[in-house]
């Protein structure tokens, strides 16, 4: 049964890095990490359901949001935080000698990882600010990634935008590899933003890092989140009970 409406990838962290792998080189598909975020937005926006629903990988990012999913029975064994997962692919590219394009991020940010991953080759296309609301930057930006064949794609402009962004790419069909929607992750990996130390990570305590580490830019958003997520539990608690009933009918 999905949850939230999401049908999450039910393998761990290894299992994932190998299937990612296996798929570079196959026609476009993507990664999305849902966050309690995801969750809100997704009551919101059937545009971003759409593209969730388009995923080929649907995984938990959220180390708060797993003991829900276990209540749940969702069948996860564990949050893979998608800047973790960036991490780990970063190290399969270099190990492998793929292109890297990233869209999104800054100059800055791509000159470290150049650094970085020296056998990696990185492209970089960084539309401008208010993009996905105008057809023909967002025509711009499909075309570079289109035109500048990688293994692998970093989204790095938030969501819902790479989010909306993969579904049109994988939809249109021109190219190959795997996106991964996963934010900020290469702001942590550049070191231009801390990430939480792994003893509060472990302690599911990373959001408030986070929070503490960037206040006036996340503070209303998780409070937001947090106010809306507790009705949207019930409900989901809700139809499983009305679902149990349901399958234990004679």
């Amino acid at each position: 049964m999905k949850v939230f409406g999401i049908d999450f990838y039910k393998g761990d962290q290894r299992d994932l890095i190998r299937a990612i792998k296996g798929d570079v080189n196959k026609p476009f598909g993507y990664v999305v990490t849902a966050n309690v975020n995801h969750v809100v937005l997704l009551e919101d926006s059937p545009q971003f359901r759409n593209a969730y629903d388009g995923a080929a990988y649907r995984i938990c990012d959220s180390r708060v949001l797993m003991p829900v999913l276990r209540k749940f029975d969702a069948g996860v064994p564990e949050a893979i935080p998608g800047s973790t997962l960036t991490v780990l692919m970063m190290d399969e590219a270099q190990r492998e000698g793929w292109t890297v394009t990233v869209v999104g991020s800054t100059p800055d940010v791509v000159e470290i990882l150049t650094q970085r991953y020296p056998a990696v080759t990185f492209l970089h296309y960084n539309p401008p600010m208010g993009f996905i609301d105008n057809p023909a930057e967002v025509e711009a930006t499909l075309q570079f990634v289109e035109q500048h064949r990688a293994q692998l794609l970093i989204m790095s402009v938030g969501s819902p935008r790479q989010e909306l962004l993969c579904k049109l790419i994988a939809d249109r069909g021109r190219t190959h590899g795997v996106g991964l929607c996963t934010g900020a992750a290469l702001n942590f990996l550049s070191g231009k933003v801390q990430r939480a130390p792994m003893w509060v990570q472990k302690l599911s305590l990373e959001w408030l890092h986070r929070i503490l580490s960037e206040p006036s830019r996340l503070a209303g958003r998780y409070w937001n989140d947090g106010r809306r997520i507790l009705p949207i539990i019930l409900r989901q608690r809700s139809q499983q009970r009305q679902y149990a009933q349901q399958r234990d009918k004679p």
